[in-house]
């Protein structure tokens, strides 16, 4: 992880977000620039992340829109 504490995240929503990188990825935290690939993200991840996602927040979040969109939702 590479961000500062200024890009930890804001609000409810996004400490969900984040709680569920973390646990994907095993890290104790996250920046909101981390990026899904250079942390070692692959489609087998993203499918978790996007069950997670579901799961959390009763939403269906497409993998497509995880593996586009590499950076942790702000």
């Amino acid at each position: 992880m590479s961000d500062t504490a200024d890009t930890r995240p804001r609000g409810a929503a996004e400490e969900l977000i984040a709680a569920i990188w973390c646990d994907v990825f095993d890290l104790e935290r996250i920046g909101q620039h981390d990026d899904f690939y250079d942390l070692g993200g692959h489609s087998l991840l993203a499918i978790r992340m996007a069950s997670r996602l579901r799961d959390t927040l009763g939403q269906t979040v497409p993998v497509r829109l995880i593996l586009d969109n590499p950076e942790r939702p702000a």
